[in-house]
């Protein structure tokens, strides 16, 4: 029965686009599927939207990104983009004075392993969206974990450079 099924159900590919640094490294997550894909922190382009003022040991100043990742169905080619604002605090009480390239670090390496975690406990034929709602919800509490204040949200603030993601994370439904 279950050999029987399992020929009749395509084999699904999820991609989520996202760009691969130099080389593409190449990563594969624990659960039943199989994903690789690599965000780097460069791809977090950050803008410094909120200047940071007042005396030097209050928290202030904002960094911000609007991210639009490509998510695809492989054997259907189906299409929906996860958009999505990260806002990291310039300093806070608990980390101080966050520069430019930890918050680009703390973004990528907390956003790979977010997707990584989603991609390879998704199930074939979910809504593409719910992998985006899932990447968003668990994305939003490991940044704040690394680098407190931080959030995940829609994007809505002004001035913030859109970054697209074209190449993609790939996973391999098992």
């Amino acid at each position: 029965m279950v050999g029987l099924l399992a020929a009749r159900v395509p084999r699904l590919v999820v991609l989520v686009g996202v760009m691969l640094g130099a080389g593409g490294l190449t990563g594969c997550a624990t659960g039943r599927n199989t994903v690789t894909g690599r965000i780097t922190p460069a791809h977090f382009e950050f803008t410094r939207v909120v200047e940071k003022s007042g005396p030097e040991d209050e928290p202030g100043g904002w960094w911000a990104v609007c991210i639009h990742a490509r998510i695809t169905a492989g054997d259907s080619g189906a299409t929906s983009v996860c958009q999505f604002e990260v806002g990291v605090p310039v300093h806070n009480r608990f980390q101080g004075e966050i520069s430019l390239e930890v918050a680009q670090e703390a973004a990528a390496a907390m956003a790979n392993r977010a997707m990584y975690k989603v991609l390879s406990q998704a199930h074939p034929g979910e809504v593409l969206g719910i992998h985006c709602r899932r990447f968003k919800d668990l994305y939003v509490l490991m940044l704040d974990e690394k680098l407190k204040g931080a959030r995940v949200r829609q994007c809505m603030m002004k001035g913030v450079k859109t970054v697209h993601f074209n190449e993609p994370y790939h996973c391999d439904y098992e």
